[in-house]
């Protein structure tokens, strides 16, 4: 029988893993059997900067020794069929269910859906069902963490689904998703509105800066926070971030409050740091960090500082994506895509600012989004315009350091590990 201490421990590490994005079960899962990897593509054009060149979700067996992705012994290469002779269209987003061996994709298409997939007992996936979002184009996908809901941020509609899963992980397909939109989420006393294709001085990170979609709304993440009491989204078009209260029963999203970043800077994906109370979020078309104090009684966010995601003196177009939190709590890394690059910060314990320490060229192009394994010793970076890979980092410390190794896949846009 484990002892207080060690009982303690484990709580302690699942707790601080939760905020990281990963949950016990996967480091159960890295120390004690084999570790499989997804990769969402691009599979289907429709607009040009997609790509398309995926095949589907391609599915991979990890090298725990040295973050190789190696095909999966007798599966094929990726699952491309959506059921009934249909094809997968752009799952592009992928999420874990919390609890259960279940895989869902977010099908970035027009008429927008999530594919549910059953992981085997040797890694391989298996297609159970697609069901409407009720959005148009869904670029994020999530599970809560009681596992009994999940969410598609639907960027082109501007809006955010909610979706119920069965006791078995399955889509309720009795129930209708729940499509909440982003602009209603603004009252008279927190009036947003999209704001002008121009960057305002004041923002700029570099000269060049990228200026685009501040037509309307758009919603680019959501997600829960580390208790799972309210459900952020990160808006681009609005440059905010709303905050709802979740009931946990009902999957009703209710009382929103927003915070807005600067002006046109495309308010665009977010994580926590380890201790829940610290937010950082990047902004796509200014190139920023915007830094974030979060009560998690309350759901409200409080905007501190705004800080540049590219090199002093930068002059040219480029468009930040993604963001993940090392493991040591200390430091988090942001992508640059066009300057192609991984920025590496440090966070300062006592008040928990974000300072630019370093950039690596990230071995690819257009890198969109990154993902620690589940050991936390490896970092994966998805490429998905030219680029056409994941490049593989190792993680040291409060850094990063390439390891050599590249993985062929097609407009790859994202990442997710299970055992």
């Amino acid at each position: 029988m484990p002892s207080r201490r060690q009982l303690l421990q484990a709580s302690a590490l699942a707790s601080g893993l939760g905020a990281l994005g990963l949950t016990a079960s996967t480091v159960q899962a890295a120390t004690s059997g084999p570790v499989y990897a997804y990769v969402g593509t691009y599979s289907d054009g429709g607009k040009p900067w997609r790509g398309g060149r995926g095949l589907g979700v391609h599915q991979f067996v990890l090298d725990s020794a040295t973050g190789a992705l190696k095909p999966i012994p007798g599966a094929p290469p990726a699952v491309t069929s959506a059921g009934e002779g249909a094809k997968l269209r752009n799952p592009a987003s992928l999420a874990r269910h919390p609890k259960l061996p279940m895989l869902y994709a977010a099908n970035e298409f027009e008429a927008g859906s999530v594919s549910a997939f059953r992981i085997g007992a040797d890694g391989a996936l298996s297609f159970v069902s697609e069901t409407a979002c009720g959005g148009k184009d869904p670029a994020y996908i999530s599970v809560h963490p009681d596992g009994r809901f999940l969410f598609t941020a639907n960027y082109a509609s501007g809006d955010v689904s909610v979706i119920a899963l069965r006791a078995d992980g399955t889509p309720d397909a009795g129930t209708p998703a729940v499509v909440y939109k982003d602009v209603e989420a603004c009252g008279a006393s927190t009036p947003c509105k999209p704001g002008a294709d121009v960057v305002p001085a004041a923002a700029r990170s570099h000269e060049g800066f990228a200026t685009s979609d501040h037509d309307g709304p758009h919603a680019h993440m959501v997600h829960a926070d580390p208790k799972g009491n309210f459900v952020l989204v990160a808006d681009l078009g609005l440059d905010r971030v709303i905050s709802y209260r979740f009931d946990r029963i009902t999957g009703v999203l209710s009382q929103p409050s927003t915070v807005a970043v600067s002006e046109s800077s495309g308010a665009r994906h977010f994580v926590f740091h380890p201790n829940g109370k610290w937010l950082y979020l990047v902004n796509e078309e200014a190139s920023t960090i915007a830094f974030m104090r979060y009560d998690s009684a309350t759901g409200v966010l409080t905007l501190v500082s705004e800080t540049s995601a590219l090199p002093k003196g930068f002059k040219g177009t480029s468009y930040a994506s993604g963001i993940r939190m090392l493991p040591d709590g200390q430091h988090f890394v942001s992508l640059n895509r066009l300057h192609d690059s991984i920025s590496l910060f440090k966070i300062d314990a006592r008040t928990g600012a974000p300072t630019l320490v370093r950039e690596e060229w990230s071995r690819g192009n257009y890198p969109r989004s990154c993902t620690l394994d589940p050991s936390g010793r490896f970092l994966y970076v998805c490429h998905n315009k030219q680029g056409d890979n994941v490049s593989v980092f190792r993680v040291q410390g409060g850094d990063i350091k390439f390891t050599g190794q590249y993985v062929a896949v097609g407009s790859a846009a994202a990442i997710e590990f299970s055992a």
